[in-house]
């Protein structure tokens, strides 16, 4: 289990690489990322992170990691993505990193379009996930964690809004909570960003580099 991230990964890797299929990206929402499935009632198919109220109740290691600064956060995954590549690498994989600034690292592999060929990708990732799981899996946040993220949710909107991109205004604080909690999508300035026209790819870049996401 990973803790719950806003980002938009598979968009954001379609607008960075264009030419490339068969992205494959760390998944974390909240803070990064995830691709996964919501039911008609808004809420995601994948199992809900744990949440506990203080961050006293937290796991040392949970609390060690939300005690990181951003970027020290921002670092351990991009190293985590960096074995995640060399490992799909030593599976002969062809893998290309694909950066959305200094806060968002991804990469993707061509599969030509094949199932078959996909599905081996996937099963070659997962391998590789568990020999460098992510340093945020199994990380139990609290609730005061969440109400940073969604703090740190409204100073990208502001830094975004300065750039000439128009925000959706944001939940309150306890419905943010609150939909975190009952793992439901949760807002996140960035899918404005995402839905944004008219911008290039290197705009869109330097977006993300004055703004991180996360």
């Amino acid at each position: 289990m990973r803790v719950k991230h806003n980002f938009i990964p598979v968009l954001l890797c379609a607008f960075l690489a264009l030419s490339v299929t068969g992205c494959a990206i760390t998944s974390t929402q909240g803070i990064l990322g995830s691709s996964e499935s919501v039911n008609e009632s808004g809420e995601s198919d994948s199992p809900a992170t744990v949440v506990v109220e203080t961050r006293d109740e937290q796991p040392e290691a949970s609390r060690q990691w939300f005690a990181l600064s951003r970027e020290e956060r921002r670092e351990k995954i991009r190293e985590y993505m960096r074995q995640s590549m060399a490992c799909l690498e030593g599976k002969g994989w062809k893998v290309k990193e694909v950066s959305g600034g200094p806060a968002e690292i991804s990469f993707s592999a061509d599969t030509q379009g094949d199932p078959t060929i996909s599905a081996q990708f996937m099963t070659d990732s997962e391998e590789c996930d568990k020999l460098y799981p992510a340093p945020d899996s199994d990380t139990v946040i609290s609730v005061p964690d969440i109400e940073d993220d969604y703090e740190y949710g409204l100073t990208v909107k502001e830094c975004l809004e300065k750039e000439g991109i128009t925000v959706t205004a944001p939940p309150t604080k306890q419905k943010y909570v609150d939909d975190f909690r009952n793992n439901r999508d949760t807002w996140s300035p960035y899918t404005d960003l995402i839905n944004a026209t008219n911008l290039t790819a290197d705009r869109f870049r330097e977006i993300t580099e004055k703004c991180p996401q996360w």
